[in-house]
Order: C-alpha cells, then structure tokens, then sequence
C-alpha cells in the first residue's frame, strides 16, 4: 500500500476516529539546558483498522509497505519566504521522520527540534504546528517517503497540536522556565465555549465513546533528581529524573485539569 492510499485514508478518518491516534510528547533537558522537544504520533491502530474494512477486497499481490524517511528541516526553513527570522532559528535544526511497516501495523510520525536556549522550549512547542504547515512540512515527508510519485503526500490534519488531535490545546499556559516546568488550565471560558459550540469536539466525544480513547503521554527527562511533581497518573524512574504523566481525550473533555502538570528539580 503506498503513502498516497495512507494519505487519502488518513484525511479521511482523522476527523472522525481520533481515537486511533496515540500521542507522546517527550521533553528532554541538559545540565547546560539544553534539550529537545519531541513529539511521537503513533497511528498504527488506523492501518490494522483500514486494513479490517478493506477485508478481502484487499490486493494480495501488493507487497506491504516498509519504509523509514527523515527530512531535515533546515534546507526548507532557509529558503521559505512566510517565515519570521524567529520562526527560522526555532525551526532550523528540527526533522521529521515517518516510519511505516504495513505488515505489522506500524506507522509513526516522530518529530524533532533541538535547542540551545531554555526559553526556546515554550516558544517551539506553542509554534511548531503553525510552523510546519506554513512550510508544507508533513506534505514534504510524504514525498520523501515515496520518491518514485511526488504526488503523493502526507495529510495537513497530522499535527499534534492541531485542535483535530489536541481540541483543549489553547485552554493551557504551558511554562519553562530552569528548575521548573508547567502546564496550568487557564481559560475555563473557552472550554465551555467549545463544550457547547464546538461541533467537531462534540463528535470527537461521541466517537470515542464508540472507538475507545487516544491516549496522551508527555515524559520530562531532566538532569537531576526531582524535588517535587504532580500531575495526572504521574509515574517517576528510581533516580528520579524521568517523570511522566498520562491522560486521554475523554478525561481531557471531562476534566480538563487532567491535562495539567507541575515538575521542581
């Protein structure tokens, strides 16, 4: 199966089975503050699902689909003409990779962006959505996975801040600062607003009713022990330096203060 027939599928089924989507944000820090922001898309429940409907209409004479392709961003961030200066030096050393083995139902999004500059670490994961669709990014990726079609790309609905995956996104102040890190729920109003007049997010209930949840991990690694943290179903390593806290969509829309975390170290 090829990464235009994934494409047309995805575009599709995004909208109305999120639930497929297990989400992982990994935020890694140095003794010298530096890090990384990363975010991991795995989306192999909607190939076992595709591949369940398709039943025996399926084409036993197509070889499964197995590739692995990383795009380094800097070459597109340089030479696009709709980005800020501060949009570039955010995104210059980022990469996407896109691992796909239809034969064990495996396919993950898995994106990268480095940085030097502590304060960076919330302007990076409250833009690089924005970011990426300005540049094309993930129709990029797409192309670069099957060289022999260029035509063949990667949906815009696969970003994980997109409110298609991430719909309470802007209801949080995510904050970074050495030493601390949050995630606080601070914009009740907007919630309610979405809560009676979002159409896409009362479908997004209904559905995950009926397909189960997707579920969403953010993991900090940081460079010493712990001295405090809470957040929901936090778990800590035995040295205390990797902490990490779990939710779901349905406890997100039920409780949006699941969505929340606090770390001292």
């Amino acid at each position: 199966m090829k990464v235009k027939i994934f494409a047309s599928m995805l575009v599709a089924i995004t909208l109305f089975f999120t639930s497929c989507f297990d989400i992982e944000e990994k935020i890694q820090i140095n003794k010298d503050n530096s890090g990384a922001y990363m975010v991991s898309i795995d989306m192999g429940n909607i190939l076992k699902m595709t591949s369940q409907m398709a039943g025996n209409q399926k084409d036993s004479s197509k070889v499964p689909e197995k590739k692995d392709s990383t795009i380094y961003l800097k070459s597109f961030v340089d030479t696009a003409t709709n980005l800020s200066a501060e949009e570039k030096r955010l995104m210059r050393n980022g990469s996407l990779r896109m691992k796909v083995d239809e034969a064990n139902n495996e396919m993950k999004l898995i994106l990268n962006f480095p940085f030097v500059n502590f304060a960076d670490l919330s302007r990076i994961r409250e833009s690089y959505v924005a970011t990426l669709n300005k540049i094309g990014a993930l129709q990029k990726i797409g192309k670069n996975g099957n060289e022999e079609n260029g035509e063949e790309e990667m949906p815009k609905t696969l970003g994980p801040g997109n409110n298609t995956l991430n719909p309470l996104h802007d209801t949080y102040t995510f904050s970074a600062v050495p030493g601390k890190i949050t995630n606080k729920f601070t914009n009740k109003e907007l919630i309610d607003k979405k809560n009676s007049a979002d159409s896409s997010l009362q479908m997004m209930q209904q559905m995950s009713a009926i397909m189960g949840d997707f579920n969403y991990k953010t993991i900090i690694i940081i460079p010493r022990a712990a001295k405090k943290f809470a957040g929901n179903e936090a778990q800590i390593s035995a040295d205390k330096k990797t902490i990490t806290f779990h939710t779901s969509l349905t406890d997100l829309l039920n409780r949006p203060a699941a969505g929340e975390f606090e770390l001292e170290y």
